[in-house]
């Protein structure tokens, strides 16, 4: 099931309460099962590891047909209760297959009894992860998030998937009528609300999996890369093409011979494609072998490294199938030319000629030749955008000091307060090295799906605010320590973390766009979030804007309010290393405070790294495949040139005899490609243009028509194919005119 969630792409996550009235309205028309989203890897004793969890609810296994390999699978009466069923592979990897354990525990927040195994090769709901243990249902209050699933079904015999989405569309209509208040609060207009309560619940097949953080990051750009490795491939053909069909005219008498003396000329092309066929399949060899070795880095570049995705890289069938494909087409496509070439020979001409290499004509390697140059500029035009891009969004200003900074993410258990943030944080300043340290919650830079705070504020006198603000929970030193600088007034101290004070600090984004011409210091305003009843906050500093969630953000208004809790996200900077320090401050957080959990260790540069993921493989993918046809481009047009040169070997010498300077045999040579590659580059600069629109969203701060965007592309091409003419054209023109004449 899926709707649209305050925008163009589609939310299929639902609560709990949700799920509970859609499982009642399904009743003879679907079976249903609620699936939490694909955990993160989580952490468990030292014999295990980490690993990934899902809970599922109902009878998911058997609705979806899953049957254990040992043991059973979670049933119904599972719901609620501590139980879990383990991946196979989870099994042989952490357990050595060992049968023995079914009623062994595992832990996460709370001890699981293992009660079996799922079969081979069932490795969870979504595309792109490996689910390594299923627990079932919990209660929505146990866990952070836990009330949150996407909700899967079965189509009863005989009904129609209209009829179960409208049965479904009541009761979701119903729940949203009965938490329209909620809809208000979180910071939807009144004029939307009808829309929001008509919303339309969708069906879509389950087929292809859940919702994938990785489908949605990398679907389109892999489109993309796709599209570029086939121009790529084209370009390869097209070269490898050139090279038979000079192949073909250098045996021009071996193939009036065979003609001579009865050889069909079905039976030549039969010959030329076999011979075709062979490179291809050598090159589909060579391709899937380097494939096998460069597959596994390009999937460990998709997700960071404490949080890997999963890809089945087993070479099946299918991926034989499609290769085997590719390999004929190529062979059909680009060797039948110059195939036909080859067996259009006439004899008699042939074997008078002696072999001589008297034509100058490259009449069949001019559209080939052309092509080549298209394609490979506008393989360099996407892959130099994307590169460029990359560039820009790299060096973007984030607000703060990025380097020299570790995160340590805390999780408090329980309601049992051993310690404050404040003591741990002195504590932490404690340690040699640390130069300063705070908590906050979120950090910087987390990521889009990190969960941030927007309050509702109203200002004396005005309405409530249209666009709410980000509130990030800070101690004092947060801005010391990420090096925020104050602009005006002063940060957060000691005094402001009890509960009450209500001073806040503002960033210049917030004082510009509420508070413009005004003077923010000492200004209050009121704000609401989860309690109904507004809290009261007073502005007594103002500091410099900085990035939230990503580097492509624009500046957003924030709010830098006291935290008051312990679950959050311990910011720590070092005079050196970082990482050489992290031992001493886990023993200092597991000292001052043992109910703690500490979930991820990360350095801020390795955190804002990998919100540019999906960019950085663009662009690194774009960038390679740009190489390569620049490279392919060039070498093809250094073996037409020299084909050139070979063909045209007397009459090169005839001219120098009579007294040709170098500089008029060089421009004879490149004569003939010169306008192929003007109109190559005219025909590649229009593609790259039109297909530029398909990138625009993933890029940043670049336009496909601007100067850099077509000059640097231009540049390099114009470079490689300098270094590719220059040596054919000065070997012609260094030409002894005695040894040319002799070529007869």
């Amino acid at each position: 099931c899926s709707y649209h969630a305050h925008g163009p792409d589609e939310e299929t996550h639902m609560s709990a309460a949700l799920y509970d009235g859609l499982l009642t309205a399904s009743t003879g028309k679907l079976e249903l099962f609620g699936a939490s989203g694909p955990g993160a890897m989580v952490g468990a004793t030292d014999e295990l590891g980490t690993f990934r969890i899902q809970e599922v609810s109902g009878d998911a296994f058997r609705i979806l047909g899953v049957n254990p390999a040992l043991g059973r699978m979670l049933t119904q009466a599972d719901n609620g209760h501590d139980v879990a069923v383990l991946n196979y592979e989870f099994w042989s990897r952490s357990f050595g297959s060992n049968p023995n354990v079914l009623g062994r525990w595992v832990h996460w927040a709370k001890p699981f009894q293992i009660v079996g195994v799922a079969p081979k090769g069932f490795d969870g709901l979504s595309r792109g992860y490996r689910t390594d243990v299923w627990l079932p249902k919990l209660p929505a209050a146990s866990v952070a998030g836990a009330g949150w699933f996407q909700v899967w079904g079965s189509l009863m015999p005989g009904v129609a998937p209209e009829q179960a989405r409208l049965a479904l569309q009541m009761a979701f209509t119903n729940y949203r009528r009965d938490h329209s208040a909620e809809f208000l609060e979180e910071g939807g207009l009144r004029n939307q609300l009808e829309n929001y309560i008509n919303e339309r619940l969708n069906l879509r097949p389950g087929a292809s999996g859940g919702w994938s953080y990785l489908r949605m990051s990398f679907e389109r750009p892999f489109w993309i890369v796709g599209a570029v490795a086939l121009m790529v491939l084209l370009i390869a053909c097209s070269n490898v093409a050139n090279l038979l069909v000079a192949r073909a005219a250098a045996r021009e008498r071996e193939m009036a011979m065979r003609i001579s003396i009865g050889a069909g000329r079905f039976r030549l092309i039969q010959q030329m494609l076999i011979e075709s066929g062979l490179l291809a399949a050598a090159a589909c060899v060579l391709g899937l072998t380097i494939a096998s070795a460069a597959a596994p880095a390009i999937v460990n570049l998709l997700s960071p490294s404490n949080d890997p995705a999963y890809l089945d890289l087993r070479i099946g069938w299918r991926s034989l199938a499609f290769v085997a494909a590719i390999g004929v087409a190529t062979t059909v496509f680009f060797g039948l030319a110059p195939a036909l070439r080859a067996s259009s020979i006439a004899p008699q001409e042939a074997l008078k000629a002696g072999g001589a290499k008297q034509s100058a004509r490259i009449d069949l390697l001019r559209p080939l030749l052309a092509s080549q140059v298209s394609f490979s500029f506008v393989v360099l035009f996407i892959g130099g955008i994307l590169l460029l891009s990359f560039y820009r969004i790299s060096g973007v200003d984030l607000g703060f000091s990025k380097d020299h900074v570790v995160l340590f993410d805390l999780f408090k258990q329980g309601d049992q307060v051993h310690s404050s943030a404040e003591r741990l944080v002195n504590q932490v300043r404690a340690i040699p090295t640390v130069q300063a340290a705070a908590m906050s919650a979120p950090s910087l830079m987390g990521g889009d799906f990190v969960w941030i705070q927007t309050p509702g504020i109203r200002f004396p006198g005005r309405a409530r605010e249209s666009v709410s603000p980000v509130y990030l929970s800070v101690t004092p030193g947060f801005f010391e320590t990420m090096r925020i600088p104050v602009l005006t007034g002063r940060g957060l101290e000691a005094r402001d973390m009890k509960p009450g004070t209500g001073a806040v600090v503002v960033n210049q984004e917030f004082a510009r766009r509420y508070l413009a011409g005004e003077n923010p210091l000492g200004k209050r305003f009121e704000q609401t979030g989860d309690d109904p009843a507004p809290i009261s906050r007073e502005i007594v500093g103002v500091v410099r804007d900085a990035k939230v969630n990503n580097l492509r953000e624009s500046p957003r208004p924030i709010i830098y309010g006291p935290l008051l809790g312990m679950t959050g996200t311990l910011e720590v900077r070092t005079a050196g290393d970082p990482l050489a320090v992290t031992t001493a401050i886990r023993e200092t957080i597991v000292r001052t405070d043992p109910t703690l959990e500490l979930a991820n260790v990360i350095l801020q540069t390795a955190q804002i790294n990998n919100t540019l993921l999906r960019e950085r493989l663009l662009a690194l993918l774009a960038g390679f495949f740009a190489v390569v046809a620049v490279l392919l481009a060039a070498i093809g047009l250094y073996g037409v040139l020299s084909y050139s040169v070979v063909r045209r070997t007397k009459e090169i010498g005839i001219r120098i005899a009579l007294g040709a300077r170098q500089p008029g045999v060089v421009r004879l040579v490149i004569s003939d490609v010169l306008l192929l590659i003007a109109i190559g580059l005219g025909m590649g600069a229009a593609g790259g243009l039109a297909l530029s629109r398909f990138v625009t969203s993933l890029l940043f701060q670049v336009k496909a028509g601007e100067f850099w965007s077509l000059a640097l592309p231009l540049a390099c091409f114009l470079a490689a194919s300098t270094l590719a003419t220059l040596p054919p054209a000065w070997r012609a023109a260094r030409m002894d005119p005695v040894v040319a004449l002799r070529e007869e």
